[in-house]
């Protein structure tokens, strides 16, 4: 810092660690209690080649965590729009987060939004997101007593790590295809395959059913038992849902 200036080393830590970190845009340093000649030291110290080396280091550790987090994504993405996501998500400060499941959710959704919808490669996206959730809840998932789904009060909800990715034509054509970026025929309602994902599940995910499709979207955040029995559905075709973790109780 320069001569005069009087700033803690706790503070002058959290200013560079926000500036270092900062997304383009705003003032990283606009909650702390900074006075002009702190401002104005900071100002000169990001003109300084050691600022603009960190800068870059952490840049190329935050494309690096990215890159791992969507790897099959951004592998199947045209190279301008590889490197313009890539971009995008550094510039607006992701890759930073010390919580790698977390942030990579984030970034497929990042991605997500920037996909045309339908096609290809947003199934893609959204298939390793499903993965990713699925697998997650699979190192913990236990199987809950089915017993309990008897009791008409009990509550329903849409699994936290379920997952439904549609498929444009056969899953294991349109894979191999992007993969090895081979031309496929355009998105089509036409052949549309549905995969359902979840934690119970061996191999954690398989094709979905109409009627399990249905019974995900109906239960969404919560629903109550006797609500569903009274639609028809089945108590058998539930407690299968639950086992696979499609479906999981809503506690409290």
């Amino acid at each position: 810092m320069q001569a005069g200036v009087s700033m803690g080393l706790l503070d002058f830590q959290t200013a560079m660690g926000r500036l270092v970190r900062a997304p383009d845009g705003g003032d990283p340093l606009r909650s702390l209690h900074l006075d002009e000649r702190e401002r104005a030291s900071l100002a000169a110290l990001k003109q300084s080649s050691g600022y603009q080396f960190t800068v870059g280091v952490q840049r190329s550790w935050c494309v690096g965590r990215a890159t791992n987090a969507g790897y099959l994504t951004l592998s199947i993405l045209d190279p301008e729009v590889r490197s313009r996501v890539l971009d995008e998500w550094t510039n607006s400060g992701g890759g930073t987060s010390s919580f790698f499941a977390a942030e990579t959710e984030a970034f497929l959704d990042f991605i997500a939004q920037r996909l045309p919808d339908p096609s290809h490669e947003l199934t893609v996206c959204r298939l390793e997101q499903a993965t990713l959730r699925a697998n997650e809840g699979a190192s913990t998932f236990t199987q809950r007593d089915p017993a309990l789904v008897d009791a008409p009060e009990c509550m329903l909800r849409r699994g936290r790590h379920a997952g439904v990715v549609m498929f444009y034509g056969e899953p294991d054509r349109i894979l191999n295809a992007l993969v090895n970026h081979e031309r496929l025929l355009p998105v089509s309602d036409a052949a549309v395959v549905t995969m359902l994902f979840g934690p119970g599940l061996e191999g954690l995910c398989r094709p979905a059913s109409q009627l399990e499709i249905a019974l995900l979207a109906r239960v969404g955040s919560g629903v109550e038992l006797s609500v569903l029995m009274r639609e028809g559905w089945r108590l058998e075709e539930i407690k299968a849902m639950l086992r696979a973790g499609f479906v999981e109780y809503a506690e409290g």
